[in-house]
């Protein structure tokens, strides 16, 4: 029972997706359930650094596009 809320707490904190924006020529970085950007960067190396950041703090995953918006990778 403990281990199904562990689980949903989880589920609803979200996770991290770092996805190129063509207008602004930036790679962002958002939160499910956010309005908001987070951050962002000029470089995917530098949004990945963050984003590498970001989900040990908050015990999260992320999620990481190409730029042409196609799933690269899941961590």
């Amino acid at each position: 029972m403990a281990e199904e809320k562990v689980v949903e707490e989880k589920v609803r904190k979200g996770l991290y997706r770092v996805v190129y924006d063509a207008t602004s020529k930036k790679w962002n970085i958002k939160k499910d359930g956010a309005e908001r950007i987070i951050d962002s960067k000029k470089t995917k190396e530098e949004a990945l650094e963050r984003v590498k950041v970001l989900s040990e703090n908050q015990d999260l995953k992320f999620v990481v596009y190409k730029k042409d918006g196609k799933f690269q990778k899941k961590r």
